[in-house]
C-alpha cells in the first residue's frame, strides 16, 4: 500500500488508483507533461508532471512506467 503527499494537498493519499489522463507532448523539445488523476475511496486529486523527455518516440506504456517509477515514488510517504 502506497502512500503520498504532495505539498499542494493538505492530506495524505493512501493507497490511491493512478490514472495517467493526458499527455501533452512538446515535438520541438522532446518533452511531454502528464495529466494524472489519483484516486481514492473518499476523493480525487489531479497532479501534472513534467519533465519526460525522449529522443525518437515514446508510447502510452512509456508514460505511465514513468509516472509510477519515477515522478510517484518522489512524493511517497516512508
Amino acid at each position: 500500500m502506497a502512500t503520498y503527499k504532495f505539498e499542494q494537498f493538505n492530506v495524505e493519499i493512501i493507497n490511491p488508483t493512478v490514472t495517467v489522463t493526458t499527455v501533452t507532448d512538446d515535438i520541438i523539445n522532446k518533452n511531454c507533461i502528464a495529466n494524472v488523476l489519483l484516486k481514492t475511496s473518499s476523493a480525487n486529486f489531479g497532479i501534472n508532471f513534467d519533465g519526460y523527455t525522449y529522443t525518437e518516440d515514446w508510447n502510452d506504456q512509456d508514460i505511465i512506467d514513468w509516472v509510477n517509477n519515477v515522478e510517484l515514488p518522489k512524493y511517497e510517504v516512508k
